[in-house]
């Protein structure tokens, strides 16, 4: 048989029936060698009845081959497959390229366009044809990423999931596990990533407590879902220590993180999903990104410092909570200018924006309960318009660089001579480039999001107005003449 690169190789054993919970009386592992040599070590999982199954992940073309083994000695199996290429990106995680952006494993870039969904996303009670619409409008909104409220846990607190009949993951069932995969599916289908909001361990749900438990618990999922391509991880959430209402210590924390990091053999993304203020877990050697809830401001110039003051020096920034409108915890009420320029200078801060349309709190409005008719259409178009004109450029040979410009948030690619600045209320721009070198200046109005024409400088840059303007500045071969704008 064959399996697609990055896709997901699965077989099934059968086993007589064990006396006792069969969770724990027997295990399933295997060996996975690559094509060039290398042994691959993995779980399997009980699945219901008399069935054990094996997942994988390939991530190198050729011939694999795979041996085995119950605990207790009963036989399984072995065999081989075929890894061929395909169209599947790779696991989620840091741009191998650039690592302050998201990218994939295969080395494919991703600009993530993140939107905040509610308890209700997996509910079996939500009806599947609302489900179905969402993701319509919502692939072709141009959303890559859905950060959801109740998964992997499942939340039951007022109008924070109680009602909503999501799959419960603990204690262990296989059948609620079904019920999850046959939505992971349609999203990895679709090519959607996947934020678990909650994390594995999350507030106010369904967690085991007990080490053994939860090691158990841990390594079950991994077994299940560790070959999903578009999962990133989440320890713990919400903000797990929270000052006014903590409900994990941080030496919890720590010990669980390391335990998911020590079992996930694809090496997914890991994160804690933070209270508002600096990350608490910028140093923690298990995660690989740093999921920032704030700053929450219309000042531009605090809202860029709070970012790049927290963004790994090498890992992508999560800008979860950052720009949620109509959110009443510690929002501002964003208008349309203030949200335009809000998603600009995040996107230029080289972060990962996850949006939110709310009437309250996160479980109101469209992201609590994304029915079509709640939509703020208006405002999802505003925030399409930034990334669609952001990404156009080749953002992710770029890092933020606050020296380059004054009285601009900009993005620098030194070696190639090219930067994307925004400036808001500014007429003249003093530039702080490379000696000796005349720059092209690409002049977009943010505000329409259309090109006014391009114009020549040194050092210094005269902007036709104060409006918004995104500027794209290339090096330019020595040139003499300075062109004004195109009529």
């Amino acid at each position: 048989m064959s399996v697609q690169q990055y896709g997901r190789f699965e077989t099934e054993f059968r086993h007589a029936p064990v006396p006792g919970d069969p969770f724990t009386a027997v295990s399933l592992t295997a060996e996975f060698l690559s094509p060039g040599g290398s042994a691959v070590n993995i779980d399997g999982f009980y699945d219901g009845a008399d069935c054990w199954k094996l997942r994988f992940m390939p991530d190198t073309p050729g011939v694999w081959h795979f041996r085995a083994s119950f605990s207790d000695g009963a036989a399984a199996g072995e065999g081989s497959f075929e890894c061929v290429p395909g169209d599947l990106p790779g696991v989620i995680g840091a741009d191998p390229s650039n690592p302050l952006w998201f990218g994939f494993s295969s080395g494919r870039h991703f600009f993530m366009r993140s939107f905040h969904t509610g308890d209700c996303f997996f509910a079996e009670n939500w009806p599947q044809t609302s489900r179905r619409a969402f993701l319509d409008w919502a692939q072709e909104q141009g959303y890559n990423t859905l950060s959801v409220a109740s998964f992997f846990v499942n939340r039951q607190s007022y109008r924070r999931g109680m009602g909503w009949k999501t799959p419960s993951l603990w204690p262990l069932d296989p059948a609620e596990y079904r019920k999850a995969e046959r939505i992971l599916d349609d999203l990895a289908e679709r090519r959607i990533i996947v934020f678990p909001f909650a994390g594995f361990f999350g507030r106010e749900g369904f967690n085991p407590n007990a080490h053994r438990d939860q090691e158990r618990y841990v390594r079950y999922v991994l077994a299940r879902w560790g070959c999903y391509w578009n999962l990133l991880f989440n320890v713990a959430g919400p903000e797990p220590l929270l000052d006014v209402n903590p409900f994990m210590p941080r030496g919890e924390v720590d010990r669980l993180g390391m335990l998911i990091r020590k079992y996930d053999g694809y090496h997914h993304a890991l994160t804690v999903h933070n209270q508002t203020g600096d990350d608490q877990f910028r140093d923690a050697p298990y995660q690989t990104f740093t999921t920032l809830q704030g700053p929450k401001t219309v000042d531009l110039s605090v809202l860029r410092s709070g970012l790049l003051r927290n963004h790994p020096a090498s890992a992508p920034l999560y800008a979860q909570e950052t720009l949620w409108t109509d959110n009443m915890y510690g929002h501002p009420r964003y208008d349309d200018t203030q949200l335009r320029r809000n998603a600009f200078v995040i996107a230029l801060s080289a972060a990962a924006l996850n949006y939110g349309d709310m009437n309250g709190d996160s479980s109101s409005g469209f992201s609590g309960q994304p029915e079509l008719q709640l939509r703020r259409q208006d405002r999802h178009d505003i925030v399409r318009r930034v990334w669609d004109r952001v990404s156009s450029f080749p953002y992710y040979e770029m890092v933020p660089d606050e020296q380059v410009v004054d009285d601009a948030y900009a993005l620098a690619d030194h070696a190639g001579g090219r930067y994307l600045a925004f400036s808001s209320g500014t007429r003249l721009l003093k530039w702080h480039l490379p000696e000796g070198g005349q720059y092209r200046a690409l002049l977009i109005d943010a505000e329409h999001d259309s090109e006014w024409g391009e114009l020549f400088f040194e050092e210094e840059l005269k902007l036709p107005d104060e409006r918004d303007w995104l500027l794209y500045v290339t090096r330019q071969p020595a040139r003499t003449c300075v062109q004004e704008k195109k009529t």
